[in-house]
């Protein structure tokens, strides 16, 4: 498997689950990384065996990745994510191995390439994709995102959901949570995790929350760092809230707070298939998310395991948040649905995949 790094991230977890659950079955799995970095690199199993490329993008990886190949003679190549993607393609297909090439897609490509404008990466997906054997999906939404974009052929790219859910995970949850909010007694605790970016839209939480605080009393914590931390702050300044949320920024363990939390929410613009949601309810969260592009109506059976509300809809958002605090849908229904989505589920179709057979 090939990746930029292993920074914390959803993409970059499911990763991480996927290459040690094939490893625990006996499978030889490498990663190479352009730069071995990343909060992540502690959780990747020892028998998964990392290399470097060198470099910060994905052409300075392409000759390191070539030799790399040539060495290793991997029966077959997956990338994970756009500039991983295009070096794994290049690389794969300049080694002249017969390695099988097969590419993932965790987003909203033609999203992250209006935001990412000028992106060589981006810029080169209709030329490069084509060139690979397959593109693995993790939702629907991003299947018709990845089509629209590249004008590759519907056959070739599928969808496998993300591998999400282990025994590691619930083992995680059930561990002790010493943030002071759980347990004080206080306001219920509502909980988003993600990195602090537009994607994730924490504009329009933060709206939502001041509408609803102005209603009720409750209190929001965000795990995750990102460039947006600052904005961040001074929104909730401005909206008069700073004492009632906390940017507690990341954690390698946010399922202890998701099975405390009174309520999970997703406000984002777009995702690919966000697992942080898919983590909240198998932690036995409520939640309630944005039908954002791509991955919480799918997740959330079109709405009857928490509500979906309309992207940037603050006030929508807010009376969704008092709903699902005094009326969430039942807790095992929930539980189930979150941990349908286990690594072992999607490693089988995975390995069909790297086969060459239909996921």
């Amino acid at each position: 498997m090939v990746l930029q790094d292993l920074r914390a991230g959803g993409a970059e977890r499911v990763s991480i689950l996927l290459v040690n659950e094939l490893a625990a079955r006996g499978v030889v799995v490498g990663l190479a990384l352009f730069r071995r970095k990343g909060e992540f690199l502690g959780l990747v199993d020892p028998r998964v065996r990392i290399a470097e490329m060198g470099g910060r993008g994905w052409s300075a990886a392409i000759l390191p990745l070539i030799r790399h190949i040539r060495r290793t003679r991997p029966s077959a190549i997956l990338g994970a994510m756009v500039s991983a993607n295009t070096a794994s393609v290049v690389a794969g297909r300049l080694a002249r191995t017969g390695a099988r090439i097969l590419l993932t897609e965790h987003n909203q490509v033609d999203k992250n390439a209006a935001q990412f404008r000028g992106s060589r990466s981006y810029r080169a997906i209709p030329w490069i994709y084509p060139l690979a054997d397959g593109v693995i999906c993790v939702s629907e939404g991003v299947r018709e995102s990845l089509l629209r974009y590249s004008g590759l052929a519907p056959d070739r790219a599928v969808v496998i959901h993300n591998p999400i859910v282990s025994a590691d995970i619930l083992d995680k949850a059930a561990q002790p949570c010493m943030h002071r909010w759980f347990g004080d007694g206080g306001p219920p605790v509502l909980l988003a995790v993600g990195r602090l970016t537009p994607a994730k839209d924490y504009p329009t939480l933060l709206r939502a929350f001041a509408a609803l605080r102005r209603t009720r009393s409750a209190r929001l914590l965000i795990l995750g760092e990102g460039a947006e931390r600052a904005g961040i702050e001074a929104l909730a300044a401005s909206l008069g809230i700073s004492d009632d949320i906390e940017l507690a920024g990341f954690t390698d363990n946010p399922y202890a707070y998701m099975a405390r939390a009174d309520l999970f929410v997703l406000a984002s613009a777009w995702e690919g298939f966000p697992t942080v949601l898919v983590e909240a309810l198998a932690c036995g969260a409520p939640a309630v998310a944005t039908d954002c592009p791509s991955g919480p109506h799918e997740i959330l059976c079109g709405g009857d395991l928490g509500a979906l509300v309309p992207v940037g809809d603050h006030l929508a958002l807010a009376a969704a948040m008092a709903n699902a605090l005094d009326t969430a849908p039942p807790r095992a229904a929930r539980v189930e649905r979150g941990r349908s989505f286990t690594a072992g589920k999607a490693a089988d179709a995975y390995m069909r995949a790297l086969a060459g057979a239909a996921p």
